[in-house]
């Protein structure tokens, strides 16, 4: 009973949290939506989320007097919310796109319509990304009850999602229709563009949820298994929408391959990630994203890519031995200072 209920109460608080922010985003876009069938349906969502919250409440009551604090606990917790932060990233960005393909071209009132459904999509991603989470946790665990009221709130978010994903996609032509006076086949061109994007995120943020729901199952089983990490699927998305002129390595395209690889090396893993999504998106060009695979591995210490040589070398006085052999083979395959290099050798020879 003590596996199960630390398993599961993080994952109800979770989808608890997600719940809870769509209600503050619905209610709050419906005092600004002007009257009418979509304001409606902003206002009933408010109510029904809200009974489901009441249903979250209840079932956390009856599991929490019997739940105890472990390393459990900490586990699927991190699994719940990273998986909610990575559905939610793809999402942002595809507003941010959205947004910036039609700046400057509608009108004000459609414009913040737009920015407004786009936000509504992206939190009840958000929340079916948690349900899911939460549903696989739970069946893993042999929970039913909080199994089959995760499984109500997912599929009630995965057809809100269907909605608002049409709602999205009618905004972003209404957009077009009154920018500058586009009609028909110029309008509808621009209208479906935007359409694409949106379409394109929602398919990302699907499969974010699922390999998340498949990453939460190895959690609740007590053993987080070899899979994709979550921050890494989130930035190989954020990659892959970037534009060029905000990737880490400046004039990106105009670069020869040698100079690309040559500039990866200062890179962070989290930059290399963007960069390796990037890439496989446009040209995909095998030698750059080998150069990324041989520069892959895990940072001497936790915000190591972030130090300057300074305070690294003061950390590295502090760290045993093998931490320092494993900094001194990071630095010769990244960056190549040599004070760094000369403070980590000594630090393995003593």
């Amino acid at each position: 009973m003590t596996v199960m209920t630390d398993a599961v109460v993080p994952a109800l608080d979770d989808a608890r949290q997600a719940h809870e922010a769509v209600v503050d985003r619905f209610r709050a876009d419906a005092t600004i939506t002007p009257p009418g069938p979509y304001r409606h349906m902003l206002e009933e969502q408010v109510n029904d989320v809200r009974d489901s919250l009441q249903r979250i409440e209840h079932q956390v009551r009856e599991l929490r007097p019997r739940g105890l604090v472990g390393d459990s606990v900490d586990i699927a917790r991190f699994i719940a919310r990273s998986t909610v932060r990575t559905a939610m990233l793809p999402l942002t960005i595809g507003s941010v796109i959205v947004t910036e393909m039609l700046r400057g071209r509608q009108p004000m009132d459609e414009r913040r319509l737009l920015r407004n459904a786009e936000d509504e999509y992206a939190v009840t991603a958000r929340a079916l990304a948690a349900s899911r989470a939460g549903q696989t946790i739970a069946e893993e665990v042999h929970d039913q009850a909080t199994a089959d009221l995760l499984a109500t709130l997912r599929r009630q978010d995965e057809e809100l999602l269907e909605r608002l994903e049409d709602s999205v996609a009618e905004h972003a032509r209404a957009v077009a229709a009154a920018a500058n006076g586009l009609r028909g086949e110029n309008g509808g061109g621009l209208a479906d563009a935007a359409t694409r994007t949106v379409r394109t995120a929602a398919d990302r943020a699907r499969d974010v949820a699922q390999r998340g729901g498949r990453r939460a199952r190895g959690a609740a089983e007590g053993a987080v298994r070899e899979m994709p990490d979550p921050t890494r699927t989130a930035e190989e998305v954020q990659g892959a929408v970037t534009r060029e002129e905000d990737l880490p390595i400046a004039r990106f395209s105009q670069l020869s391959i040698d100079e690309i690889t040559q500039q990866l090396r200062t890179l962070s893993q989290s930059d290399l990630t963007v960069i390796e999504g990037y890439e496989r998106t446009h040209s995909s060009r095998r030698p750059v994203l080998d150069a990324i695979e041989q520069l892959r591995g895990t940072q001497p210490w936790d915000g190591y890519d972030t130090m300057g040589p300074n305070e690294i070398t003061a950390q590295l006085q502090n760290v045993p031995s093998s931490v320092a052999r494993q900094a001194l083979e990071y630095e010769r395959r990244h960056q190549q200072r040599q004070k760094v290099i000369s403070a980590a050798e000594a630090r393995t020879a003593q």
